[in-house]
């Protein structure tokens, strides 16, 4: 049986993911209640409060494109500077860089969720970062938040 992980446990989790990865914003979103609605409920490193009052669109966005096809997207300045400048996220909070992940709990493949990391120095993510990224999500189910 697993046991139920706090809020504090998974903000710890996001916290390590942030720093391991040299970004300095992480935001975790979740379906709110029944609706296939998804807002960003957990920020960290964030300097702009109006990021917890955005609600993802599929298709707009590194989140709302994870929303729409499910798969892990990236955007950088120098590589697809349009995604940047379509990113409410990456705008708001002044981010040059940034990816998003579709996060899928237990042996479900649907995604539960999307997490979305940044930097605001310009760096890009490396494929090699997506991947062990992607790897510590598989293992997500350990620190699954609390539900609404």
């Amino acid at each position: 049986m697993e046991r139920a992980v706090t809020d504090d446990e998974f903000d710890r989790r996001l916290e390590w993911i942030r720093l391991k990865s040299g970004s300095d914003f992480i935001a975790y979103a979740q379906p709110a209640g029944s609706s296939r609605r998804m807002g960003w409920d957990r920020i960290l490193g964030g300097s702009n409060v109006r990021v917890r009052q955005m609600m993802i669109k599929p298709g707009v966005g590194l989140g709302g494109m994870v929303m729409r096809h499910g798969t892990v997207y990236t955007a950088h300045e120098g590589e697809n500077p349009f995604m940047r400048e379509e990113c409410p996220v990456m705008l708001a909070e002044k981010l040059l860089s940034g990816m998003a992940f579709p996060v899928t709990t237990g042996h479900s493949t649907a995604s539960s969720g999307i997490l979305l990391l940044g930097r605001r120095d310009g760096r890009a993510y490396a494929k090699t970062e997506t991947a062990w990224i992607k790897s510590a999500l598989s293992g997500r189910s350990a620190c699954e938040p609390g539900k609404k």
